[in-house]
């Protein structure tokens, strides 16, 4: 239980840190580039073994490895956009309603069985997802920025599903996770890297100490997260292990949204929220 929860406390201030870019004029590609860079260092630390190109080149999650480094950067750069546009408490009622990918993926990927309860809880997902970001007079934020939560939304969905096929099929033990994470991390750092050396190049982008700190705050924070849920995912199945971290998130971040940094949400919002809560307790249960 106290890795589901630390998987809960770790994701939900990733959504905070990044609210507080815009606040702070934080670079958002500095900060993620630099994150990564934190988070893959603590996975070669934490690592229990001599790392060699050799030894990686021959692991069979490794092309695994390189595919959710690119996917992973991508999706944390959007989550970026939509904290900051949308609000904490929506971008993660997108993040998280996600969870009926990995599930669906879980019936072909990996013979989960799924039941009638699953199944109605994937419906009220996708009622809750329409309500919470849906249009009409009562939508929260600008028509223009509902592209960011959807693009999260499918990405999210993409990396979970990736993720737990490569643990379940390739990854030996938790020092092989921890490789495996190190090694994800390291390949969005490259990605991270050339994107921000042609911004330098291009726009003279030049790099500050504030880019720095928040990048390393968020590095520990992206490195925790995702590395409890994994070890989550060791000890329960993925159709609970997603819905319980998610569901304690969308509730958590629409807290942090609502008191901490006075998102105003609409009726049809917190409508959307609390049935996105149920949707995935109902999958939980199922």
């Amino acid at each position: 239980m106290i890795f589901l929860i630390l998987t809960i406390l770790q994701s939900t201030a990733i959504f905070a840190v990044m609210k507080l870019f815009n606040r702070f004029r934080i670079d958002n590609w500095q900060a993620i580039t630099i994150n990564y860079m934190i988070a893959s260092a603590l996975g070669f630390v934490i690592y229990k073994g001599e790392v060699n190109a050799s030894l990686v080149l021959d692991k069979d999650w490794f092309a695994f490895a390189i595919i959710l480094g690119g996917t992973f950067i991508g999706t944390f750069f959007i989550f970026a956009l939509s904290s900051q546009k949308v609000g904490v408490a929506l971008t993660s009622v997108a993040s998280k309603m996600s969870v009926v990918i990995p599930v669906i993926a879980g019936l072909f990927l990996l013979q989960e069985k799924i039941n009638l309860l699953a199944g109605i809880g994937v419906a009220v997902a996708l009622i809750a997802f329409y309500l919470t970001l849906g249009g009409g007079a009562n939508r929260s934020f600008p028509r223009k920025y509902v592209i960011f939560p959807l693009l999260l939304f499918l990405g999210n969905g993409i990396n979970d599903s990736l993720m737990k096929y490569s643990e379940h099929h390739f990854v030996a033990d938790t020092n092989d996770l921890t490789l495996f994470l190190a090694i994800i991390f390291l390949v969005s750092l490259m990605i991270g890297l050339i994107i921000s050396t042609k911004r330098y190049v291009d726009q003279k982008y030049s790099i500050s100490l504030r880019n720095i700190a928040a990048g390393i705050i968020l590095g520990l924070l992206n490195f925790g997260s995702t590395f409890y849920i994994l070890k989550s995912m060791g000890v329960y199945e993925s159709a609970v292990v997603f819905p319980v971290t998610n569901a304690g998130i969308v509730c958590l971040s629409a807290l942090v949204g609502f008191f901490f940094f006075r998102e105003k949400l609409s009726r049809q919002n917190w409508v959307g929220i609390i049935l996105a809560v149920l949707a995935i307790l109902l999958i939980a249960n199922a």
